[in-house]
């Protein structure tokens, strides 16, 4: 008799045995047996090795490990719920291609149609109800930024505008695309204005245009000295100025404040910094052009470095953080914070209290003890709740590449997902703030062909897949 039958028959006497004992209330009891049958089966169930995915494959479920110490949730490197495998209950999508969710949806095709599922994985818009769908993040200098706004074509490839998450038509016409930063929609209208998009279908029209449009204030250029000089303003969105100063030179608001600047009687260009209300909030002291602010402070340079090379201010324009050389060669240096409050350069992690801690002890901290790297370290999403910092470890590389897995930390929950997926084939891997779905792939090796072979899907904040992109069809 083979040894998995024999296992099945010498569980099902022991229920036999068992089951005249019980009463009602034990039912959950002989549920649990009957489970354990099915297990010790799938147990000693020998795979056929056919070079296929099977990505409904069942993952079991075990606790999340947790240190006292630190409190740091940590999704282990083996066993149940280990990051890359497969959400129990999980949907796979009979589809090619999945793109990254955004605003709560996502593109997906099949074959040359196209159609959008929201985080359930319930249709919105489906497949042949356009010729092509898209959307793409946008990546503006080291910010990333999911605006939810999705291209469309008609089937007959005659007409395309613009759609949101829902799937409601925002603007078309050959006259629309997106602000240079990507945020919004512009439509440029036949007799001269412009006007503006958002996701919610609000349309704001400017008798001109606004430039760097960022937390609702854009720039206004005008020239002067008959058309020898450009000079520099601000309005909201909804069209009112916010100031009736004029800069010579003007760059968008970021974390409330916008960098300005303004040549003195010498005719040298001197910077200072606006807050949304356009009062003038750091005066023109800077004769080296200073960073933007983000997470409270920004990063200005002295003309004279005899007392040191670069200092970080608050918004009230004093500082409160300097480095000299010597601080430099021990710490190196910090560019900038992020949107979740931390300044990162090849040895340190500074915050926003200005505490430095060595690359190697920010990562002991979430109980991380081997060496460890960040990936994307310049790069942030915005408006994302759960900020995630992505890092590899040594040794651990792909089945498929021979390259380093990447995982990340849920910094918000201050949860470690250990490395399982795969940059190598892909440039980011980032979160939709509104789904907190992420497109990723873990490797699962080479076929018999030695072609690299992934599962591929979308991820939650666990690392776990929660969608499985199907086999596809071997015809």
């Amino acid at each position: 008799m083979p040894l998995v039958k024999l296992l099945t028959v010498c569980v099902a006497l022991s229920l036999t045995i068992y089951c005249p004992a019980q009463s009602k209330s034990s039912k959950s009891s002989t549920a649990d047996l009957q489970k354990s049958i099915k297990e010790l089966g799938d147990l000693f169930k020998k795979k056929k090795n056919s070079g296929s995915v099977n990505t409904n494959e069942g993952i079991p479920s075990t606790p999340q490990q947790t240190t006292d110490k630190s409190k740091i949730a940590t999704t282990t490197s083996s066993g149940a719920g280990t990051a890359g495998n497969v959400l129990p209950g999980a949907k796979t999508l009979d589809v090619d291609v999945m793109y990254p969710f955004d605003n709560g949806a996502a593109v997906v095709a099949k074959g040359s149609s196209f159609a959008l599922i929201n985080a359930k994985g319930e249709t919105i818009i489906p497949f042949n109800t356009y010729g092509s769908l898209g959307s793409n993040v946008a990546i503006n200098q080291y910010s990333m930024l999911l605006n939810g706004l999705i291209r469309y074509r008609t089937l007959d490839q005659r007409e395309w505008g613009y759609l949101n998450a829902e799937g409601k038509i925002l603007a078309r016409g050959v006259s629309i695309g997106l602000t240079e930063n990507k945020r919004l929609l512009q439509i440029n209208n036949n007799n001269g204005t412009t006007s503006y998009g958002t996701t919610d279908g609000k349309i704001y029209t400017h008798p001109g245009t606004l430039d760097e449009i960022n937390e609702g204030i854009g720039i206004v250029r005008k020239t002067v000295d008959n058309g020898n000089r450009a000079v520099f303003s601000y309005k909201k969105l909804t069209g009112e100025a916010i100031t009736s100063a004029i800069f010579d030179e003007a760059y968008s608001f970021s974390d409330g404040m916008a960098l300005v600047g303004k040549k003195d009687n010498y005719g040298l260009m001197k910077y200072g910094y606006i807050n949304s209300s356009g009062k003038l909030a750091i005066p023109f002291s800077y004769s080296v052009k200073p960073a933007n602010f983000m997470s409270g402070f920004a990063k200005v340079e002295p003309k004279d470095k005899s007392a040191f090379e670069y200092a970080f201010i608050n918004k009230r324009g004093e500082v409160v953080f300097q480095q000299t050389l010597a601080d430099i060669n021990k710490y190196g240096v910090f560019d900038r914070f992020t949107n979740y409050g931390l300044a990162i350069n090849f040895k340190s992690v500074m915050d926003t209290t200005f505490k430095i801690r060595s690359k190697k002890d920010f990562f002991a901290s979430f109980g991380i003890t081997q060496d460890a790297w960040f990936n994307q370290e310049a790069n942030y999403m915005e408006n994302e709740k759960n900020p995630k910092l992505f890092f590899s470890i040594r040794g651990l590389n792909s089945k498929s590449t021979s390259y380093p897995l990447y995982g990340f930390i849920n910094l918000e929950q201050k949860k470690v997902v250990m490395p399982a997926f795969d940059l190598y084939n892909q440039s980011f891997i980032y979160f939709d703030p509104v789904s907190h779905l992420a497109y990723a792939k873990t490797p699962l090796g080479r076929d018999e062909k030695n072609v690299p072979l992934f599962r591929e899907g979308y991820i939650n904040e666990d690392g776990l897949f929660v969608f499985v992109k199907g086999a596809g069809s071997k015809w």
